[in-house]
């Protein structure tokens, strides 16, 4: 675990913490008992019937205490007082598994993160008899002991489906409902256990009610309507207790309508600003309308969006809102001069006329749109804003340098389906610049009643090319900068097939691939360990398993293509449109020369540069 979270020194206490919740979790939820009569259960059977002998032989008493230091909010420090108390049977075997099988179940309810729901699993395990009520404040008092109120936390599990008729019965601004009579004409009075059930637990209807039958068939209609309720946004804390009652009183108020129960809660951590607790006595708290004022309403949600989503908290960067006024004005006047009248853009009459990168940046924009959408329909904005913006801003950027480099002019149609598609990508988290340049492009309407940008299936093979083309100039920098003083002249060599050794790996991990699930066996490692045992040399096994966890890697990213033992795609085709990009990025002196392994003029190349020539990494000989 400590591995797992790069736990460098006991004092990353925050990941500490973690840690211990996380094996705590696993030990209870799937640890198994070593020892003892119980030998063989499971930790979360056995503990409470351990706790039960013990209790009953006399060895223990219950006791309770909290766990860390609670302060009121009058200041004092709070202690467990005995006293009598009414308690929700939480615990209740049936009441659990009901509420455990709905939560973990991806059809009826949806976490939005493995922790959370981890965390849900956990609370269910633990939450037992909850003390309900107390004898002092506001709130409801406990229809069958009227002495007590009922506390916060038990009294408003299931106030949502209030929501859905609190407009006929109440109406706005009216909360007595005396003042003035609500829309539905309805006394509240009349609003009796009967009425409730027609409404809420499909009950027969009241025939004695004064209530109008149209009104309470409104009622009906509106809840059912309604509910169950598809999203709830709340907080992290409130898991072990709010979150997770909603869950078990749903349960129990609609036993019979599993339908109707929550469908899905997203939860988030606390803010930070610049990675500190925001705190007035630190002088870094914020408020939303200064720090409208300060950074603009867009370069706030932006900065607010890429603060982050998971139950890690989440961090409000001054120095991220700064840079979004800047990044938002640079790209409105890029995008309006680039595609008015006076720019040099190139025009093509059809799609045959698109060069490499081109097609390039339309297969990006198509596959940045659709990880986009996916983000936010799981909510995770942060991942939204990187495919939606910044992963669009990288895509734009390179083709611009490919471009430039390559004496190519950009294409129009090509930079404006990049343009609209980008102003609606990131229209729901900037909606005002997405406004002011939907209209500055000559599109009628509203941007955030726009459709969602047409993104057709992603090429994959293109996509190869153009990591390829990235990962080969990130390569050619690092060797560029090693070679010889004097050495300004580049030569490209490119290797189309594998050695032997590869090719036996290759073939090994194809045996292993199961193309029905697209994924390689769970035993894939120690089966490639025990078929590389076999290998007299001790460095080629070392090379093997190195070779294999980069295909492994690149199966990932770009599918079973990667363990083709020859290139999916032509890797000189793409050397050579890019070879002026590539000349002028290095800084030689005349164009560079791209040889295939067995051309003609692979003879003046020394041996061991054509060694290093392999498939997917050409080599680049300075000289």
């Amino acid at each position: 675990m400590c591995e797992t979270l790069k736990i460098k020194s006991f004092n990353d206490k925050a990941k500490l913490a973690q840690a211990k919740d996380e094996t705590y979790l696993k030990g209870f939820t799937t640890g198994v008992m070593l020892v003892g009569q119980h030998k063989g259960k499971k930790v979360s059977d056995a503990k409470p019937i351990i706790k039960q002998e013990l209790i009953d032989s006399g060895e223990a008493c219950i006791y309770y205490e909290p766990e860390s230091k609670v302060m009121s909010r009058t200041g004092d420090e709070c202690v467990v007082a005995a006293t009598d108390q009414w308690y929700l049977s939480y615990g209740e075997e049936s009441w659990v598994e009901a509420v455990k099988k709905h939560v973990l179940s991806s059809d009826s309810f949806d976490a939005y993160d493995t922790n959370a729901l981890s965390k849900y699993e956990y609370t269910l395990g633990w939450l037992k008899e909850w003390a309900c009520t107390r004898q002092f404040g506001l709130g409801t008092l406990l229809p069958w002991d009227t002495k007590w109120v009922i506390e916060s936390l038990s009294d408003s599990t299931i106030y949502f489906a209030y929501y859905t008729i609190a407009h006929i019965l109440q109406g706005e601004n009216n909360l007595t409902g005396n003042k003035e009579k609500s829309p539905g004409g309805i006394d509240p009075n009349d609003l009796t256990d009967e009425v409730f059930d027609y409404v809420y637990r499909n009950g027969p209807f009241p025939e004695n009610s004064k209530i109008q039958r149209s009104i309470l068939e409104k009622m009906r209609f509106e809840f059912r309507y309604w509910y169950p309720m598809d999203l709830r946004c709340s907080a992290k804390d409130l898991i072990p207790n709010h979150l997770t009652m909603a869950l078990y009183n749903h349960a129990a108020v609609w036993d019979d309508e599993p339908a109707l129960w929550p469908r899905g809660y997203y939860t988030n951590g606390h803010i930070l600003v610049d990675a500190e607790k925001m705190s007035k006595s630190k002088g870094n708290f914020l408020t939303m309308s200064e720090t409208v004022d300060t950074f603009s309403a867009d370069a706030t949600r932006l900065a607010c969006a890429d603060a982050g989503d998971s139950l890690d908290d989440a961090n409000f960067s001054r120095e991220t809102a700064d840079a979004a006024i800047v990044s938002l004005s640079n790209e409105q006047t890029w995008i309006l001069d680039a595609l008015s009248g006076s720019s040099n853009l190139r025009v093509t009459s059809d799609d045959t006329s698109l060069n490499f990168m081109d097609k390039v940046l339309i297969n990006e924009t198509n596959r940045l749109i659709m990880l986009t959408e996916s983000s936010f329909e799981r909510m995770q904005f942060r991942e939204g804003l990187r495919h939606g913006w910044f992963e669009m801003l990288i895509a734009r950027n390179d083709y611009r340098s490919w471009c430039s480099d390559s004496d190519v002019p950009m294409n129009r149609d090509v930079v404006r389906k990049w343009a609209e598609a980008l102003v609606i990508l990131i229209c729901p988290i900037c909606p005002h610049w997405s406004e002011s340049m939907w209209t500055a492009l000559g599109k009628g309407g509203l941007a955030v009643k726009a459709p969602w940008p047409v993104a057709q299936p992603e090429n994959k093979v293109l996509t190869g090319e153009a990591k390829f083309l990235s990962d080969t100039m990130k390569n050619f920098r690092i060797l560029h900068g090693k070679a010889k003083k004097g050495a300004n002249r580049g030569t490209i060599v490119i290797g189309e097939s594998y050695p032997d050794w590869k090719v036996d790996v290759l073939k090994f991990m194809h045996s292993s691939f199961n193309f029905e699930t697209m994924s390689f066996p769970e035993s894939f490692i120690p089966d490639l360990k025990q078929w590389t045992a076999e290998f007299s040399d001790k460095k080629l096994v070392k090379q093997s398993m190195q070779f294999a966890a980069f295909i492994k890697k690149e199966v990932s990213d770009v599918g079973p293509a990667a363990m083709d033992l020859q290139m999916p795609y032509d890797q000189r085709s793409v050397i050579t449109a890019s070879a002026k990009y590539i000349t002028k990025q290095l800084g030689l002196v005349e164009n560079v020369k791209v040889l295939v392994l067995g051309d003609h003029g692979c003879e003046a190349v020394p041996d061991r540069v054509q060694e290093l020539a392999t498939p997917g990494r050409p080599y680049l000989w300075m000289h």
